[in-house]
């Protein structure tokens, strides 16, 4: 009898475990990946017309998208360290639409969006920035795509710096690329002196003159003597490298 009673606790313990198995295996699976798929601004636009329902994530800072941004986008700084909690507050059954200002930065965030659980994941290739230098629609306050300085008065303040070269700095507060080039700079205009002057451009405070010279990426570096462009950089440059354009410039 106790050997019956045993085999009886055994085999029902078994069907429990057995049960308790497969209701795990129907539960639905969690942050399940995707693959993000990058789109150029004509692309990622068509797709967005044609979704119906979905979300548009800018995931730039909070001062970059008050200056301008797609319409009904939701903003959360992908920089900030509660990013990943604060996407579960969106709604992951809807496919998701990504931008930043160059694509950097949503690329990054893509990568944590992925496994977020959301059926597809668009990220646009060149940002918002390169949307707007193709007269593409943004939402912003009245007048904010045209303050800062107009390309004329850019232009006329770059031939009133007579006789010495010009180095034009286009910088953004959350650009890192751009910090690590502020840090050097004094370095060059020491070494300079007399025979180089630095401007620096803040690329959020300008956006019409950033659009009018075509301008898609900070930091973005020119070289000026006499009102003209005699050398471009367009991202982050060592400082033995820029010191070698200047020189080859004097």
């Amino acid at each position: 009898m106790l050997q019956l009673c045993n085999m009886i606790r055994i085999t029902l313990f078994s069907a429990a475990v057995f049960l308790a198995l497969g209701a795990c295996s129907q539960q639905p699976k969690q942050g399940k990946s995707v693959t993000v798929e990058n789109l150029n601004t004509a692309a990622f636009e068509s797709r967005m017309k044609s979704t119906p329902a979905k979300i548009v994530l800018d995931v730039r800072t909070d001062e970059e998208f008050k200056s301008g941004h797609l319409q009904g986008a939701v903003n959360m700084n992908v920089n900030d360290p509660d990013f990943a909690e604060r996407i579960k507050q969106l709604d992951t059954t809807q496919p998701l639409f990504v931008y930043c200002l160059a694509g950097g930065r949503s690329a990054k965030a893509a990568d944590i969006l992925k496994d977020m659980g959301f059926p597809a994941v668009y990220n646009m290739e060149g940002g918002i920035s390169r949307w707007t230098y193709e007269n593409r629609a943004v939402e912003s306050p009245a007048g904010a795509m045209d303050k800062g300085l107009k390309k004329a008065e850019f232009e006329s303040m770059m031939a009133g710096i007579k006789d010495t070269l010009v180095l034009v700095d286009f910088w953004a507060k959350w650009c890192a690329p751009c910090r690590k080039i502020k840090a050097y700079l004094p370095e060059i205009e020491k070494e300079f002196a007399g025979k180089l002057k630095v401007v620096k451009i803040n690329y959020d405070d300008n956006p019409r003159l950033v659009k009018e010279l075509s301008l898609d990426n900070v930091p973005y570096l020119f070289l000026y003597k006499n009102g003209k462009s005699l050398w471009q950089q367009s991202g982050y440059i060592e400082a033995a490298a820029l010191k070698a354009s200047i020189k080859s410039k004097l």
